[in-house]
């Protein structure tokens, strides 16, 4: 097979993947950036496969990033409904005061942004618009609070023992 020929098959696989995605319940920009993670990880592993083993591994790999990502925004919402939803009372729910303590740490910057991302449940998108930064610039703000969530919760944790 060319060079072409592959090219064009990893085109015509990007569209497959991107609406298989969607047919299993992905929304269209989180297929779109699930796709593009697919390939960029086969391009830096400098994965070159057959034809007939591409397409199967592409899938699993996709799907799996799915899986992984639904897993996450489901846990995120599950914490910020829980603790960052205004007007909600203490009784209403067991706290957690480690989480508490690692919130309060963050910025208010840092705490809006997971307040537009997971309670109001907005795309990157359009927090990126709110914010007036790009999607790029987004994801990795989140990333990086993510980041320091899990490193206050263990620093906090280790200190207690």
């Amino acid at each position: 097979m060319q060079l072409r020929q592959y090219e064009d098959l990893l085109a015509q696989l990007a569209v497959e993947l991107q609406r298989y995605l969607i047919g299993r319940g992905a929304q269209r920009e989180v297929a779109e950036d699930i796709c593009q993670d697919v390939f960029v990880k086969v391009l830096e592993m400098e994965l070159v496969l057959p034809p007939g083993e591409l397409r199967p591994y592409l899938y699993r790999v996709a799907w799996s990033i799915y899986l992984d990502d639904y897993r996450r925004k489901r846990r995120y919402r599950e914490l910020v409904t829980q603790y960052l939803r205004p007007g909600r009372k203490q009784a209403d729910f067991e706290v957690d005061e480690d989480l508490l303590s690692a919130l309060d740490k963050l910025s208010a910057r840092e705490r809006e942004l997971l307040l537009l991302r997971y309670d109001q449940d907005l795309p990157i998108r359009e927090v990126a618009v709110r914010l007036k930064v790009t999607p790029a610039a987004i994801k990795m703000r989140l990333h990086r609070v993510h980041q320091k969530l899990k490193k206050i919760l263990r620093r906090d944790g280790h200190e207690r023992k």
